[in-house]
């Protein structure tokens, strides 16, 4: 009985008052080991993206600055694509913004989770949100976590997985070569997919996941530069929206945090 008074008066140190969703220490614990494995697959291409840093002619303290300021991985090895002298300063800036339009949506997930926490609070934590912890998050939000500390956990072992793994990248760069020889150039799209099916709840998924799929081709066969991510992502919400079973929110809202 002792030792559960202390783990409820330490969980509830950081608990959120009122109507918001609790905010503890064990709940950030949780997201730490959730987040573990996701870092180390963040960390396999984030060696992919030191090596090219390094064939563009980046210097070690250059991609340890970018990985550390901006953190926005796709975006940022679409950018290395561009990577020329002059810099096509103009295109970046394009490319990198519509990459990164899907985070509008990623962002908006999160907001019955986080929502009434002050954005001073929440504002520093989504510097370092990306699709892998929010996919690990979202799919335990899903199961019935409520605690924001989770959450917190998760996205924490991102750049701990991804910073370090740059770096590493860029100093093997010249051992390793050209990344598609060994196969690292795969690492993206295989840890991509694991996650989609990582999500997987029934077969109805599959009606937003192929609308998504075939009008992101469509759009990347049609469209120049890289609003297929866009359209693919808005797409799919939509479709997801439209079928959306309500029985099942209803269920899913009704859970109970986990102990």
């Amino acid at each position: 009985m002792q030792a559960t008074a202390e783990t409820s008066v330490q969980n509830s140190q950081d608990a959120a008052p009122g109507n918001r969703n609790p905010w503890t220490r064990a709940g950030y614990r949780r997201g730490l080991l959730a987040g573990f494995p996701v870092a180390l697959s963040v960390a396999a291409y984030g060696m992919v993206f030191g090596v090219l840093a390094r064939q563009v002619g980046l210097t070690l303290l250059e991609v340890v600055l970018m990985n550390t300021i901006v953190f926005a991985g796709a975006a940022q090895t679409a950018a290395l694509d561009l990577w020329s002298y002059p810099l096509p300063v103009a295109a970046i800036v394009i490319t990198t913004v519509l990459i990164n339009l899907r985070l509008l949506l990623l962002g908006a997930a999160l907001r019955p989770w986080l929502d009434g926490y002050p954005a001073r609070r929440v504002y520093p934590w989504l510097h370092i949100m990306a699709d892998e912890g929010w996919a690990v998050a979202m799919n335990r939000y899903a199961r019935g976590e409520r605690d924001a500390g989770f959450l917190m956990g998760v996205l924490t072992m991102l750049p701990i997985g991804w910073v370090p793994a740059t770096a590493i990248g860029f100093m093997l760069g010249s051992q390793i070569g050209d990344p598609a020889a060994v196969g690292l150039d795969f690492a993206f799209a295989a840890i991509f997919a694991a996650m989609l099916f990582g999500t997987w709840q029934s077969r109805f998924d599959l009606v937003p996941w192929t609308t998504a799929g075939i009008t992101a081709w469509l759009a990347y066969q049609w469209l120049p530069g890289t609003w297929y991510i866009m359209i693919g992502a808005v797409s799919g919400v939509v479709v997801a929206a439209l079928t959306v079973d309500p029985d099942k929110v209803a269920t899913v809202a009704s859970k109970e945090p986990p102990a």
